[in-house]
């Protein structure tokens, strides 16, 4: 049994055509490569889903690290950041982890925590966060008022937001909330009070990014790979590394977000609870499950294009 939900997914090529960003106290720019870019869309009916974003934002600079002294790293190039960042290790010990950038002083950027095995040389990509404003790009302005969105924290926690007047507020406060982060491979539950087209744009991933998932909170986990829903490159192939034991959720994407079922890791391969017949999970971009692993621990999402 498959569980494939289709969005409309559009490879533009794998563009080279560079960005400059002004280096400060540098003499030239430093020229920034893109990745391939994108396009993933898809129609939510009004009512409750799972929702990821599968596509990433600009990246700011890349290259290798320079000194890496604790959470400051130093890449060469590094602009002045006005919007949430991340730093992505590409290369080395620790490729696949990353960590937020809190804030940068000429080429040196600080980590919201340092990423233990990153080493003088690794390859490392600054990348623009995807943020809750972003939700209303997607939209083209057009996501209905009195819509709301809850992330759910490692630390089992959830905050919840709500949507007026083209922004987010938090329902804590009601601060302004569009420069909340969603993390990559992270989903997160969003209620549409009417039907609402989301049309991701950006840059298709093509470096591995280590998720954390955390025993005993909810974890919801969303495909970078939108051009591979099956196989190895899909959400199932990927959590196939947790533990034994460890359980996936899968919800309908027909707004009433009822329970598909319940699929439990045996030996590398997903079993149904209701027979035990091995599953192919392979919910698309950009849906999203639930997982419950064994253990606290990351997970690999495969890079979604190489060239």
């Amino acid at each position: 049994m498959k569980h494939y939900i289709k969005p409309t997914f559009v490879l533009a090529g794998a563009l080279l055509a560079a960005s400059s960003f002004l280096n400060a106290g540098a003499s030239a720019p430093t020229p920034v490569a893109t990745d391939p870019v994108g396009y993933v869309s898809q129609t939510f009916d009004a009512g409750t889903h799972l929702v990821s974003a599968p596509l990433f934002s600009s990246i700011a600079a890349q290259g290798a690290a320079g000194t890496v002294a604790g959470a400051d790293v130093d890449v060469s190039g590094l602009p002045t950041l006005a919007t949430p960042h991340f730093l992505l290790v590409t290369s080395g010990t620790a490729a696949g982890e990353f960590s937020s950038v809190l804030s940068t002083d000429g080429d040196t950027a600080t980590l919201e925590s340092a990423i233990t095995g990153l080493a003088l040389g690794d390859t490392v990509k600054v990348i623009e966060h995807f943020t809750l404003g972003d939700l209303h790009t997607a939209s083209g302005d057009t996501i209905p008022d009195n819509t709301t969105i809850t992330v759910y924290n490692a630390d089992g926690s959830k905050d919840d937001y709500i949507a007026a007047a083209n922004s987010w507020y938090n329902l804590d406060g009601f601060a302004l909330s569009d420069n909340v982060v969603v993390f990559p491979g992270e989903g997160f539950v969003a209620s549409f009070t009417g039907q609402t087209t989301l049309t991701f744009t950006g840059l298709v991933n093509v470096d591995a990014i280590n998720v954390p998932l955390t025993a005993g909170a909810v974890n919801i986990i969303g495909s970078v790979n939108p051009s591979a829903p099956v196989g190895s490159g899909s959400i199932g192939a990927a959590l196939a590394s947790l533990p034994d034991n460890s359980t996936i959720t899968i919800y309908t994407g027909d707004g009433a977000l009822s329970k598909v079922g319940d699929y439990i890791l045996a030996s590398g391969g997903w079993y149904n609870l209701d027979g035990f017949a091995l599953t192919d999970i392979s919910e698309a971009a950009p849906s999203a499950l639930v997982v419950s692993p064994n253990t606290t621990q990351g997970a690999t999402l495969p890079a979604a294009y190489t060239e």
